[in-house]
């Protein structure tokens, strides 16, 4: 007796929609998602796409070459309706879909993704410390999405807020590339069992890598490399 019968090539699915779908609809079921290529009425045989390149809506926040991506279902779309659900890099509590096949800016609209169809991913890929992570300027917030590398450039002394990092294991470089006054950035957690928790750049070419890690219940940044920076606690 054969094992298994082919059926088809697996680029689509049948789907029997409860409610109205339309063209464009992201469908998860369970660990399965897909997207209707057309509209499909209630209680009427449709298909969804599982597999093929497709620009999708995205959260406000980089998303690099390659990233892996993930459907929030409730997520908030830049630029469109908050909790109608988008593509993200974060994996906590989403539905893989793919992997970015060009980098996206956070205020870029959507990104082009090449859809896996229904696979279980079990070893989540991360951006590496080539990723750029754009430097948000004087008081702002230093993305901490995933792993990357920002260069920092001051114009005067200037601050950077550092908020704890999104998973254990993330790779976060600091550099000063531009030394037009002290950049002083605080960080929501400590960085070193000292409990320091802010770092200061002075002259260019100072660096700190931080790696995450898990602190009992809390996720915190730890000190692996610092060449030049001075570390304090405020």
């Amino acid at each position: 007796m054969a094992k298994a019968r082919f059926i088809q090539d697996g680029n689509s699915i049948d789907y029997t929609p409860g409610a109205d779908v339309t063209a464009g609809d992201v469908i998860v079921q369970g660990s399965l998602i897909g997207v209707a290529k057309v509209d499909i009425p209630a209680n009427k045989l449709g298909a969804l796409a599982v597999r093929g390149v497709f620009d999708v809506v995205k959260a406000n926040e980089q998303q690099a070459l390659g990233a892996a991506l993930y459907w929030d279902a409730d997520g908030n779309p830049y630029n469109g309706t908050a909790g109608t659900g988008c593509a993200t890099t974060t994996s906590g509590g989403n539905t893989f879909i793919g992997f970015a096949q060009a980098a996206a800016g956070a205020t870029d609209e959507t990104v082009r993704v090449l859809w896996n169809g229904p696979v279980a991913v079990t070893n989540t890929v991360h951006n590496a410390l080539t990723a750029e992570i754009a430097d948000p300027g004087a008081a702002g917030a230093i993305p901490v999405t995933d792993s990357g590398h920002c260069d920092l450039v001051t114009a005067a002394a200037e601050t950077r807020t550092l908020a704890a990092p999104t998973y254990a294991g993330q790779m976060l470089m600091l550099s000063l590339k531009t030394d037009g006054g002290n950049c002083v950035i605080t960080c929501a957690t400590t960085v070193n069992q000292t409990g320091d928790n802010t770092i200061t750049m002075g002259d260019a070419g100072d660096a700190v890598l931080l790696v995450g890690k898990v602190n009992g219940s809390n996720k915190r940044w730890s000190v692996v490399s610092n060449d030049g920076a001075a570390l304090s606690t405020v």
